[in-house]
């Protein structure tokens, strides 16, 4: 389904108010499965996620005339990718301030006969390390942390604990073993460890899945010395959430939504299932475990839609969030143009995730002269192969 140019901006304003009454989730629903089938070979602990590519971080200036002129033309471009692409989920994209892109197609829950829409929730995967991120700022500002402080202050019986600081669990420097596998860079399957899932299970509390995961964590060797070199680990976020919890005295789910969600008025965001999450389609069962309750936590368990994300990205950059200062630190690319919860391609910021078979991405410049946010529940959409072709295809407007 698709909404013209000159109708989206009053779609997203009416629609945010509306959700503002909904929240995100569904009961747990049978998968459906489909024909096509996906490799089984996992990538080596090596594998670095990254959402980059030649087209997408080149610094871009469009001509906004010229696509204000042709916003029809961009639209029907746009709708004719998604559509090739067979893209199933919620997407929407902004150039300037006179052209928006909106596109929803696929099932939300096909039981129900109900259909992706703006407000459907999802999964968000890897996403939810900008809230974790944003939250060890929030604790920084208020002198309840220190990045430079080695984790031994939160971890005195570990092993590397005096070697690894805060800092580098943000920029994913620390050398700790990953509690996640993944197939590729753009993660199209991500599984949990064979050690710990062994151990987890659907019907243990979030604190029992966790305790398994931290103690994992923390009786690995490490993979190199801490800050010799970068290193993709959904281990850095599982660990700050729990430093979250340990330095505000709240849970990592409460601190989030006292002083990020609800300030922004995300009210159909979190990190439980309601009626309004999608039901995820096309995958396999050996990936369920990363949905159990407590494995996701603080590096891939937030969950949210299209119209939450936005307010998101306008009170992040906006400076609503954290002060200027933190926001040019986590904005700094530090190793392999890694920053703190995102990667950074000059004036861009971008996040991948996959979780399950619910895929997301959410990618906008510093001053939100472009923000891009798509999710899906379908194993094979990938947003990211649908931002590359966007880009590719307005790449005539730049200047």
């Amino acid at each position: 389904m698709t909404r013209s140019v000159k109708s989206l901006l009053c779609i997203v304003l009416s629609a945010a108010t509306i959700v503002l009454c909904c929240s995100c989730g569904n009961e747990e629903s049978p998968q459906a499965t489909t024909a096509e089938t996906a490799k089984t070979t996992v990538a080596p602990e090596t594998t670095s996620v990254s959402t980059d590519d030649t087209a997408a971080a080149q610094p871009a200036t469009y001509n906004y005339v010229m696509i204000k002129q042709k916003s029809d033309e961009i639209t029907n471009d746009f709708d004719k990718i998604i559509s090739g692409k067979k893209y199933k989920g919620a997407t929407y994209l902004k150039i300037g301030n006179d052209f928006e892109y909106i596109n929803v197609s696929g099932t939300a829950n096909s039981e129900k006969h109900i259909n992706n829409s703006i407000n459907t929730c999802y999964y968000t995967g890897s996403v939810t390390k900008q809230l974790t991120s944003a939250a060890v700022m929030l604790l920084y500002e208020q002198g309840k942390l220190s990045l430079d402080e080695n984790i031994s202050k939160y971890y005195p019986s570990y092993e590397y604990a005096d070697k690894i600081t805060v800092k580098n669990l943000l920029t994913m420097t620390s050398g700790i073993k990953n509690y996640m596998l993944r197939e590729s860079h753009i993660d199209n399957f991500v599984y949990v460890q064979p050690e710990v899932n062994m151990k987890i299970s659907k019907d243990n509390s979030a604190s029992e899945n966790k305790k398994v995961i931290m103690d994992w964590i923390l009786s690995q060797d490490l993979l190199f010395e801490p800050d010799s070199e970068y290193r993709y680990s959904d281990s850095n976020y599982y660990i700050l959430g729990d430093i979250i919890e340990q330095a505000s005295g709240v849970s990592y789910e409460k601190f989030v939504f006292d002083n990020l969600l609800k300030p922004l008025s995300m009210t159909s965001s979190g990190f439980d299932k309601t009626e309004k999450l999608a039901v995820s389609y096309q995958g396999r069962n050996d990936n369920e475990s990363t949905l159990y309750p407590g494995v996701g936590y603080s590096s891939s368990g937030f969950i949210s839609n299209i119209s939450d994300l936005l307010k998101w990205v306008d009170g992040l950059a906006g400076g609503d969030v954290v002060s200027t200062e933190s926001l040019d630190e986590m904005f700094t690319a530090y190793k392999e143009n890694f920053g703190y919860g995102f990667f950074v391609y000059g004036n861009r910021l971008s996040s991948t995730g996959k979780t399950e078979n619910y895929n997301s991405m959410l990618s906008f410049t510093k001053d939100k002269s472009e923000i891009f946010v798509s999710l899906s529940n379908y194993a094979y959409s990938e947003p990211i192969v649908i931002y590359r072709n966007f880009k590719n295809s307005i790449s005539k407007f730049y200047r």
